[in-house]
């Protein structure tokens, strides 16, 4: 073997640049070989600060809810609606000397008064107002009976004009506009069902608000444990900020709970926004990632949508942005050294993510150093260092 040829021609200079070369190597080496991550893990306030914030969600005033929850049941009679009674002729003309009930019968045509009233022949006005058909049949023969009829009168009532209730809904749905909905059909459903439905992409939530001078506005909220009834309203006190009810959606277009509604009520369904995480840095595919409603996702499965790690820079640290309640950006350092090196993976498993999260594999100065010796290392070998450089031709 002829490992020296110094000819002036040249092979003494191919090796030469080959000898530099790899001197250079090491001395990079060398200057990187004390590079370390320089990260600091998050403290235990700032941790707990992390875990706590995420999206907002929709809260629930519980004491408010056990005053609002009503029934559904038969329609209960309001202001405004006109009620037509049919009963005895005679009721409609009795005096105390004519006590015996003819056996004609007769309709009798009445509005409710604003106070809630109405008012019958010789009996005078009654209340009626949040009366069901057969509590004011009930009232009626008790108005007339014993001190005007001798035997009970036989009284039938039905709305023959029921009071509308204007409520608007925009968003998310196939027709939004304005609806007049009738008094014993004024709820969410029915309005909804007017409306065409919610549309295909789904809702987020359903924001209802009402306008009411007197009262400010009436905060509404859904039974979170017997499952959809009709939720009544609560009137807020004039001192209390106005607010209104944020209505969950269950699935893509069925609302948690059906709501009673009155006039001037104004119904938004928020347009569903798939949830997102981010994943950016040293991985392999950054990007942004669906994030099921139904699944929970760890800092592991991130990592995975991503394709895994950048190999060549071997990162220890993911860090993870997340927007707090207030509108800041609060932030936490987790070591993801085990999955570099295709070991124990559990601390990612247990850093849960929340939608909207943003996962930084960022570079630390020892990923620098490791990306920039594989490069040089890569790029000299293969470009100006070859066997025949250093071993001879032999």
């Amino acid at each position: 073997m002829n490992f020296v040829n110094c000819s002036p021609a040249g092979p003494c200079t191919s090796k030469t640049q080959a000898v530099f070369c790899l001197l250079l190597v090491l001395l990079f080496s060398v200057c990187f070989v004390g590079c370390s991550d320089e990260v600091v893990p998050p403290s235990a306030e700032q941790l707990t600060r992390f875990e706590d914030a995420g999206p907002r969600r929709p809260s629930v005033d519980m004491d408010r809810l056990v005053n609002a929850r009503i029934g559904g049941g038969p329609h209960r009679v309001a202001p405004g609606e006109v009620l037509e009674l049919t009963m005895p002729t005679i009721l409609q003309v009795v005096t105390a000397e004519e006590p015996e009930i003819s056996g004609m019968t007769a309709p009798y045509v009445c509005r409710l008064s604003e106070a809630g009233t109405i008012t019958l022949p010789v009996v005078g006005e009654i209340e009626a107002a949040g009366k069901t058909l057969a509590g004011i049949e009930s009232a009626i023969v008790n108005a007339f009976h014993p001190e005007f009829t001798v035997s009970r009168p036989s009284v039938f009532a039905h709305v023959l004009e029921y009071k509308t209730a204007n409520v608007s809904v925009t968003g998310a749905v196939n027709k939004p506009g304005l609806y007049s909905l009738r008094s014993d059909q004024a709820s969410l459903v029915a309005l909804l069902m007017e409306a065409e439905g919610i549309v295909e992409e789904g809702a987020a939530f359903i924001q209802i608000t009402r306008a009411d001078e007197a009262v400010g506005r009436a905060l509404y909220e859904p039974d979170l444990k017997d499952g959809p009834e009709i939720a009544g309203q609560i009137k807020s006190p004039k001192s209390q900020e106005s607010r209104s009810l944020v209505l969950p959606v269950k699935g893509l277009n069925i609302p948690f709970a059906d709501v009673a509604l009155r006039d001037g009520d104004r119904v938004i369904v928020e347009r569903l926004r798939e949830p997102m995480i981010t994943v950016v840095g040293l991985v392999n595919k950054a990007g942004n990632f669906p994030y099921r409603p139904d699944v929970e996702y760890n800092l592991m499965h991130a990592l995975g949508f991503a394709g895994g790690l950048n190999m060549s820079a071997e990162p220890r640290y993911a860090t993870v942005y997340r927007l707090a309640a207030d509108g800041t950006t609060v932030s936490a350092i987790f070591n993801i050294a085990g999955i570099a090196k295709s070991a124990d993976p559990t601390d990612a498993l247990r850093v849960l993510l929340k939608p909207y999260d943003v996962v930084a594999v960022e570079h630390t100065p020892r990923t620098r150093a490791k990306v920039f010796w594989d490069r040089v290392f890569r790029f000299y070998i293969s470009t100006y260092i070859r066997p025949e450089d250093v071993f001879g031709d032999d």
